[in-house]
């Protein structure tokens, strides 16, 4: 059996329906939900509400990426915390020859579109939460860049690091992180897929 725990939504709570979770989720911005397989999961993920702080000191921001298979559109979801503000941002992009990548194009994406922001904003250093390795190890030339989406996303890196010191940090994806669990809904809401 499944549970669907609805922790921000229409109506919060835990359903072993997907019908009835959908109602409560779909249409609804920011929703955060998961799948559980186990009552007791379900309720522990809605019985950490922990946020993480914002960092008084520091810019922070969250990126996620998501694809739609049926029509190979991919997007990205981020949060951006700057001068006490948090900001949210959602983008989907039309399939195009960076679609193969999946869910990793939107998260190349919504990384180097925060990047831009900052720079934009004169913003000098900032701490990314990501749950793709690719986001980090592309940026900082631990990986070589061989496709073209990671070819592109590289040279914009070479660039940007003489303007904006970038501290990656990795978070595992789908371990209840709560601004981990926005960025991803806010990417799914992107793609109408929620």
């Amino acid at each position: 059996m499944k549970y669907y725990a609805v922790k921000i939504g229409k109506k919060p709570g835990i359903y072993d329906s997907w019908d009835i979770a959908k109602e409560n989720v779909i249409g609804f911005e920011g929703a955060v939900y998961k799948s559980f397989s186990s009552l007791e999961d379900a309720k522990a993920f809605l019985a950490d509400e922990k946020k993480e702080d914002e960092p008084l000191n520091k810019p922070t921001a969250y990126i996620d990426g998501s694809f739609n298979q049926e029509t190979g559109e991919y997007s990205f979801g981020a949060v951006l915390f700057y001068e006490g503000k948090e900001t949210r941002f959602k983008k989907k992009y039309p399939k195009d020859e960076y679609s193969v990548h999946r869910n990793v194009a939107g998260e190349i994406k919504g990384a180097g579109f925060i990047i831009n922001y900052c720079i934009n904003h004169g913003i000098k250093d900032i701490d990314i939460y990501y749950d793709y390795e690719g986001i980090h190890s592309w940026y900082a030339g631990l990986w070589k860049a061989k496709t073209p989406i990671a070819v592109k996303y590289a040279e914009f890196a070479s660039e940007a690091r003489n303007k904006i010191n970038v501290n990656f940090i990795k978070v595992k994806s789908h371990t209840n992180v709560y601004y981990n669990d926005v960025v991803d809904s806010l990417a799914k809401e992107a793609l109408g897929l929620i």
